[in-house]
């Protein structure tokens, strides 16, 4: 997230706020139709999907500064999308707020494993200057109004995408691999619903951290498959196996991920 994000942030992302700001009413996307318990829909709806988790058996080979950084990007989404559920009443907020716990908790788990401990959480309180710096800015986008908070969700999404790419591309262990192709899975689903969410109330989201060509293909990939980076590790980290699901459901036994869906209702102030 970093500088890019930051730099995005000048962009007229605050416009995104001025609709909706008195409350008007906002229909999310309808719940998404269940499907066959071998795939993993792309909207973010993971209930069918269950993880086999792996306890990580080698060191990880993420540098310190980049294991907080990924663990407190984590904690920005969770913070930002529990201040939208408690303000808007669309569930897309609430349980993409409770994934975004589960993956912080598993790159926490892949800190453990070289000795690093991550700072005490504190709901808004970071101890990366960028993200504090990013979090202070979408809270007010989360605030100002329903769709506001959906862009912001589908702004950090899509920038999480590009941040662990990033990290996949300096690691060179086959389980922080397989842990990062997971939380890259679990993010593609992520954008989907909210970016569906918009298209429901007539909003068209445009990218600004992905590529025109990149987010397309995001954005319509078929179920399961998360557009890119189906997280198949096969490595010895956690979250192996079983593609977006992985990063999204709990670190032991085979629990199956919670739903990441939209109910219908109104904005409340």
């Amino acid at each position: 997230m970093k500088t890019k994000l930051s730099l995005l942030l000048v962009l007229p992302l605050f416009a995104f706020g001025a609709q909706n700001r008195h409350g008007a009413p906002v229909t999310p996307a309808p719940a998404p139709t269940p499907t066959p318990a071998a795939t993993c829909p792309a909207d973010g709806s993971n209930a069918a999907c269950p993880m086999k988790a792996v306890t990580a058996a080698t060191p990880t080979t993420l540098t310190p500064t980049n294991l907080i950084f990924a663990i407190e990007e984590e904690r920005v989404a969770h913070d930002l999308y529990a201040a939208a559920a408690a303000r808007w009443n669309l569930r897309v907020f609430a349980n993409i707020a409770e994934s975004e716990t589960r993956h912080a908790a598993v790159v926490t788990q892949l800190a453990a494993t070289v000795g690093v401990q991550p700072p005490v959480a504190q709901a808004g309180v970071y101890a990366t200057t960028d993200l504090q710096a990013i979090y202070d800015q979408l809270i007010v986008l989360v605030n100002g109004s329903a769709t506001g908070a959906l862009r912001a969700g589908a702004l950090i999404e899509e920038t999480d995408i590009t941040d662990l790419r990033r990290l996949s591309a300096q690691t060179t262990d086959e389980g922080s691999k397989a842990v990062i192709a997971n939380l890259v899975s679990a993010s593609v689903n992520h954008l989907g619903a909210f970016v569906r969410n918009l298209a429901a109330v007539g909003v068209t989201y445009q990218p600004l951290a992905l590529t025109a060509e990149e987010f397309a293909t995001m954005t319509n990939a078929a179920p399961g498959r998360g557009g890119m980076g189906q997280g198949k590790g096969n490595g010895n980290g956690m979250g192996g196996g079983n593609g977006a699901c992985g990063a999204d459901c709990t670190a032991k036994g085979q629990k199956p991920c919670e739903r990441v869906e939209t109910t219908r209702g109104t904005s409340r102030p």
